[in-house]
């Protein structure tokens, strides 16, 4: 005889598969917030399509992540660049888009593969896009408010004469200068021509001019360019700021006219929820004199371009709420024939529903 308990456990087992496979309507869909992202999406608008410039999307990655944020980038915001590749240590049959370099694939060697892959840029690409843009594979990119900065005239009158780099700033603490240059004589050649070491986070990426890229290659083996052995474990977008101080180059403040920020080194709770009144925390001692830390409706430009922590569940979600959602199209067959885009069904997939990000952080 079947206890009462076994068959209500039972019955909402199939309930819950049942409610799995039925589909909700574009209005169900957009009221979803995925790990309180509501609070910085309402605050982001997206620039119109443009043609111009021309940019390279390159995208680090390792082969466990092919199949997971490799694909999340290519079914949403890697569609809109003119050219999208990835750089990891396998090729992929499933991605033509990836691209091999013989370098380790770990955490130890992050400067060794950059440089490979500028060099690799540099020699492949160099004539065919106006900036090359620099992502982690956890990294999301509203593309259109990315070209609407760089159109800015200030930036259009430098882009042929300077090497330039944007993105998020960070200002290394004291300690970690003194732990990641082994060499005391080259950091006091360094340390003559600034005080401080401040650098665009990796994480949610950065955009490279021509004549930047071009200045890396040309010195990455340069001892100034962090080229000995001691310097392997350094991480990239610190190693590469480093280097462009030899050449009198800084990274420049992004923020908008009210001093929020475009680009953002985390995903969208943290940056809105993150306290900038705790002066020990990591991530407000990096943000000290270049700015200091805002948080809530002050964390976040209009003109937002990038977040950082963005893994898969995220990604889908940030694409169909920042550009699905704000569309016209009825159903996401008419949004791609619409847009000319392939936007991946995944978007609508209610499985991501089930994703536990935690409670709301205190406040």
């Amino acid at each position: 005889m079947t206890r009462p308990w076994h068959c209500f456990l039972a019955c909402a087992a199939l309930l819950l598969q049942v409610v799995g496979t039925v589909a909700l309507t574009k209005d169900e869909l957009c009221s979803v917030d995925i790990d309180y992202s509501k609070h910085v999406l309402r605050l982001v608008e997206v620039a119109p399509k443009a043609a111009e410039p021309r940019i390279l999307c390159f995208v680090n990655t390792i082969s466990v992540h092919h199949s997971t944020r490799v694909k999340a980038v290519r079914d949403t915001w890697g569609q809109r660049c003119t050219k999208l590749i990835f750089f990891s240590n396998a090729t992929d049959p499933a991605y033509p888009d990836i691209e091999e370099l013989d370098v380790p694939a770990d955490h130890n060697h992050l400067w060794q593969k950059h440089k490979a892959t500028l060099a690799h840029i540099w020699e492949k690409y160099r004539h065919d896009f106006d900036w090359f843009y620099k992502a982690d594979d956890d990294a999301y990119v509203i593309y259109e408010n990315l070209q609407a900065f760089l159109r800015q005239p200030h930036v259009v009158m430098a882009q042929d004469t300077e090497p330039l780099q944007f993105g998020h700033r960070y200002s290394l603490t004291p300690d970690l200068i003194d732990y990641y240059v082994v060499n005391k004589k080259l950091l006091r050649e360094y340390q003559r021509r600034t005080h401080r070491w401040v650098f665009n986070s990796g994480g949610p990426g950065y955009a490279m001019n021509k004549l930047y890229v071009q200045k890396v290659v040309e010195s990455m083996h340069d001892e100034t360019c962090l080229s000995d052995r001691y310097c392997e474990m350094l991480p990239d977008d610190a190693a590469i700021a480093f280097c462009m101080v030899f050449h009198e180059t800084h990274p420049p403040n992004t923020r908008d006219l009210y001093g929020r920020e475009r680009w953002h080194a985390d995903k969208p709770r943290g940056i809105y929820f993150t306290n900038p009144d705790q002066p020990d925390y990591w991530i407000v001692q990096y943000h000290r004199d270049i700015g200091g830390l805002q948080w809530k409706d002050d964390c976040c430009s209009s003109e937002s371009i990038a977040f950082h922590y963005i893994l898969p569940e995220l990604m889908y979600h940030l694409e169909r709420q920042l550009y699905y959602c704000r569309s016209a199209a009825p159903d996401l067959a008419a949004y791609n024939s619409d847009t000319g885009l392939r936007v991946s069904p995944l978007i609508l997939d209610p499985k991501e529903l089930e994703v536990d990000y935690g409670p709301l952080p205190d406040v």
